[in-house]
């Protein structure tokens, strides 16, 4: 404190003000300089909060409003799998699905051309006749070249229901939404190609493609139809078109880590080994189910679905090149498959006896066995791929 005199109108008087550090004159004067970098302009108290959006970094703000973006277009395409209620990423449209099943096939003919069998070779014929009898149990289509059928031949009706004792359930893998994929008019081309020294069968929009490398693996018409349902189940369940479209999450996921810095080759790793094998993997489940549900409609025993993965698993063991982390696979291991398929079997022997005509047709694919047995590529020499 201190005292001084001012004279006012010749009067004098006492003023004593006092003096602090807290002055109005002081606080205007006070530059807040902590956290500034050179040469930006000073902030009032109060403005660097953590959740001011202009304080953020540039690479920050970038990824936030990408990513709130991508995530609003990610649920508006969100849609669920209508044979397993999975619910899945979706922004491929049907026809684009069936435009890529017409140009598999027009590659699979050039990529195999002198190595296919013509459709009336007797292994051709055994794969067509299972690819039918799959087909039409569930409305999925018709083989190509085939006469349409309207009515399958297992007590399964057309239109309006099956045989008036079953309606098409999807729960059953059944076509109760024909697509530009599949459906009661639509034609698969089935190809056999003749290497026996690749184990694999494929199916896309259409198209379905055979090694005669798995038909061992098979052994019989039971377990072929267990590969070819799996296969068939790919496609009802659309999982080409699940797979483009999950190529743009991967794609954004992977640019937007990125951008924060992280480098490209750990961003591609963490997008495979945590969201597209693991992606892959479900889908092979989800087909073996729904491969379970087609066999077994068409009057095929489920049993030979286990049966079948069992053997295509001591193959398995055998090349040692395969890794035994199923995390690092594209596939559930064989194993894993046996057991949740042998759970499932209940179910699927209920399919069986819900068709009272799979007793005939049962007799048929045993007197079939019994004189298919040994059919092999090279045992007629006039038939030669094409």
């Amino acid at each position: 404190m201190f005292r001084r005199t001012i004279l006012q109108r010749g009067k004098s008087s006492l003023y004593t003000p006092s003096r602090t550090f807290g002055s109005t004159r002081f606080l205007q004067e006070v530059k807040y300089v902590r956290f500034r970098r050179p040469g930006e302009p000073p902030q009032r108290p109060g403005t660097q909060h953590p959740l001011n959006f202009g304080n953020w970094d540039p690479r920050v703000r970038i990824v936030t409003l990408i990513g709130g973006l991508g995530t609003i277009y990610y649920v508006s395409h969100l849609e669920q799998v209508e044979e397993t209620g999975r619910w899945r990423f979706m922004n491929t449209s049907q026809k684009t699905e069936a435009a890529i099943g017409d140009l598999s096939r027009e590659e699979i003919y050039r990529d195999f051309k002198g190595q296919i069998l013509p459709p009336n070779h007797p292994v051709s014929r055994h794969v067509r006749r299972v690819v039918s009898r799959i087909l039409t149990a569930s409305n999925l289509g018709v083989v190509q070249g085939e006469q349409t059928a309207n009515t399958s031949p297992f007590g399964f009706g057309g239109v309006g229901g099956f045989g008036g004792f079953s309606t098409p359930d999807s729960s059953f893998g059944a076509s109760t939404h024909p697509s530009e994929a599949y459906g009661p008019q639509k034609e698969w081309d089935v190809v056999v190609v003749a290497d026996r020294k690749t184990i694999n069968a494929m199916a896309t929009p259409g198209v379905i493609v055979v090694f005669t490398g798995i038909l061992p693996v098979c052994r019989d018409e039971e377990g072929l139809a267990a590969v070819l349902a799996h296969e068939i189940g790919h496609v009802v369940a659309r999982h080409t078109a699940e797979r483009i479209s999950s190529q743009t999450i991967w794609i954004g996921i992977s640019l937007l880590l990125q951008t924060l810095g992280l480098d490209a080759f750990i961003s591609h790793s963490l997008t495979t080994y945590a969201l597209a094998l693991p992606n892959s993997r479900t889908q092979e489940r989800e087909a073996d189910m729904i491969g379970l549900r087609l066999m077994s409609r068409a009057c095929y025993n489920p049993g030979a679905a286990p049966a079948m993965f069992a053997r295509l698993g001591q193959i398995e063991k055998s090349v040692a090149s395969r890794s035994s982390l199923e995390f690092l696979q594209t596939h559930p291991a064989s194993e894993n498959r046996v057991k949740y398929l042998e759970k499932a079997l209940p179910e699927a022997y209920q399919i069986v006896e819900a068709n009272p005509e799979c007793a005939q047709v049962r007799q048929q694919l045993n007197a079939f066995r019994e004189t298919a047995q040994g059919i092999r590529v090279d045992d007629i020499p006039s038939m030669k791929p094409f």
